[in-house]
């Protein structure tokens, strides 16, 4: 029997979100134990509901296999908590999921600063922009966004993590192959090729208003910290911030105009003693000294959108460098130079570039910018200094 199909039946039973999986193992230690247990032990417990016991009894291992072999069969990975591959910092909640449904690959949140950015549907454009410039000034400091896939604050967030070639986890309120947002399914699969779409709902859940609610725990769960742009003032985005603070998680809110319906949210949170986040710099700093990031250096929120070439009829003059290499420099330092230019690159870029392994490229990089040839930018990207522009 395949460990999984005791998760999948157990969650089919109790449904999404519960904190009973706690109570089972303290009296069972197994789902196993509790399966054999049957009706008439599932009713000495006096805990569970009547609908949870029919859901128990009319619900097979069979089935729950079948569900995993379907699930695989769409491409999807089955994670449940006794896997090293679950995420440690949801197994530590009370109402963990018993089972995660995920496409991609799900970035090492236990061990990376991950920061959830979530907000209204409704977002005005100034929150949008501010969404997109968080999400992606965040993936540049070598951040996981994570976020829930609605339009508005979401969907920005989402696309500035992936527009600067970040890690993104998009948690959605309904089964991976659903139909929901069409509109933005180029952009879950942007997410999943560096990232993971998650779902602890099976394949053919389709989206319903009380799922997301329910869903909310788990993006707070897998952050340092939960960041709410915009909401009114009963925005679900808010009860996500409220799951993040039961968690033990941080808490920063954009503060807004006072006028606007799409800040009352906000302006509460910080009323209520949550962290203002007046640029992303804000974010990131309270974590420097526990993860490897770089902090952006701007003093309030700054539209950083990804670099586009200048229309016509406004070029810009480009920078350009002598191709040969100074000299003195070690044959990796010489030949990362040749690669680099005045526009970062990443550690992937460099390495397809020159064919050279990680290491070697950090250990290049170095050698260049102790002798100030190269720096280091946001997101571990390296680009060459001003001095080395010819004209």
């Amino acid at each position: 029997m395949d460990s999984r199909a005791w998760w999948v039946w157990l969650q089919h039973g109790l449904g999404a979100g519960s904190s009973k999986p706690q109570r089972i193992f303290e009296s069972y230690a197994s789902i196993e134990n509790f399966y054999r247990a049957g009706e008439e032990g599932w009713r000495l417990e006096g805990y569970f509901t009547a609908r949870e016991i029919q859901r128990f009894k009319s619900y097979s291992l069979t089935q729950a296999q079948a569900q995993i072999e379907y699930a695989e069969k769409l491409g999807q990975r089955i994670l449940t908590p006794d896997m090293n591959t679950y995420p440690q910092c949801l197994g530590q909640l009370r109402n963990y999921p018993c089972v995660l449904y995920m496409k991609g690959t799900l970035p090492p949140v236990d061990f990376m600063l991950s920061i959830a950015v979530v907000g209204t549907r409704r977002a005005t454009k100034s929150g949008r922009t501010i969404a997109h410039a968080m999400g992606y000034e965040l993936a540049r400091a070598g951040a996981i966004v994570v976020s829930g896939g609605a339009l508005g604050i979401d969907t920005q967030a989402h696309r500035g993590a992936v527009e600067a070639g970040g890690r993104s986890v998009c948690v959605l309120g309904c089964g991976i192959d659903a139909d929901y947002l069409l509109a933005n399914a180029s952009l879950r699969q942007a997410v999943s090729l560096d990232g993971a779409l998650i779902s602890e709902y099976p394949p053919g859940t389709q989206a319903m208003a009380s799922n997301f609610p329910i869903r909310n725990r788990i993006i707070s769960g897998l952050c340092d910290a939960t960041v709410v742009v915009e909401a009114a003032s009963k925005s679900g985005s808010l009860i996500t911030a409220n799951d993040a603070l039961d968690q033990g998680r941080d808490v920063f809110a954009v503060p807004g105009n006072v006028q606007s319906t799409m800040s009352k949210g906000t302006n509460r949170l910080i009323q209520e003693g949550c962290t203002p986040a007046t640029c992303t710099r804000d974010i990131l700093q309270p974590y420097e000294s526990k993860y490897r990031i770089i902090l952006p250096d701007n003093p309030g929120i700054n539209v950083i959108l990804p670099d586009s070439p200048p229309s016509a009829g406004n070029s810009v003059p480009h920078k350009s460098h002598a191709k040969e290499p100074p000299e003195g420099l070690s044959n990796a330092a010489a030949a990362l130079y040749r690669v680099l230019d005045f526009h970062p690159k990443s550690i992937d870029e460099l390495c397809c570039a020159t064919g050279m392994e990680p290491a070697k490229i950090l250990a290049a990089a170095t050698e260049l910018e102790l002798r100030s040839f190269a720096q280091a930018c946001v997101g571990q990207r390296y680009k060459l200094t001003d001095n080395q522009a010819m004209t």
